[in-house]
């Protein structure tokens, strides 16, 4: 519906029966050739640079940090001495987070970010749970990704999985 409307406003309406079943996201992952191809050399190239010139949002970002033995520690002694600090610690270590910018909200594209933050192939990460309450582990869902908050702050901890050569990512 929004992808119908924008190409209204910005006269391409003889394509909005083309891109019917087309979401803004499928829109800009056209590449060029794509778009010449569906829309003829001098539309397609119209409706390329519109959409390319147009900046996107992502629908949510959250922010990441790899957890290790050192900063596991360090929280251990900041519970212990109940003192909270968002930049680091009193010994001045610094945390550096990562952005993760989702577009789809599902847990496949949340996988294949982490994945790449890693360094590993995203089937290497057998499941991806949420620390809740008391500690448990919730395996995350697509609507759960859909329902965390824009600009989340979790530390990522990995287990080794028990059967094969992949990992469990558990976002504390």
């Amino acid at each position: 519906q929004e992808a119908q409307q924008w190409l209204h406003r910005n006269r391409f309406s003889t394509f909005t029966r083309l891109f019917t079943n087309f979401s803004g996201a499928d829109l800009l992952k056209l590449t060029r050739d794509d778009v010449i191809q569906i829309c003829g050399p001098a539309d397609g190239i119209r409706l390329f640079n519109a959409l390319k010139g147009r900046m996107v949002r992502p629908r949510l970002t959250i922010y990441v940090c790899q957890e290790s033995l050192q900063l596991r520690e360090q929280q251990q002694q900041q519970q212990q001495q109940q003192q909270k600090h968002e930049d680091g610690d009193s010994n001045g270590t610094f945390f550096v987070y990562h952005a993760i910018y989702l577009e789809e909200l599902t847990a496949v594209e949340l996988t294949e970010k982490i994945a790449q933050l890693f360094s590993i192939s995203p089937c290497q990460i057998s499941q991806i749970y949420k620390q809740g309450p008391t500690g448990i582990h919730v395996l995350i869902s697509d609507e759960m990704i859909q329902n965390f908050q824009e600009e989340a702050c979790f530390i990522l901890d990995t287990m080794k999985a028990e059967t094969n050569d992949s990992y469990h990512i558990i976002l504390k």
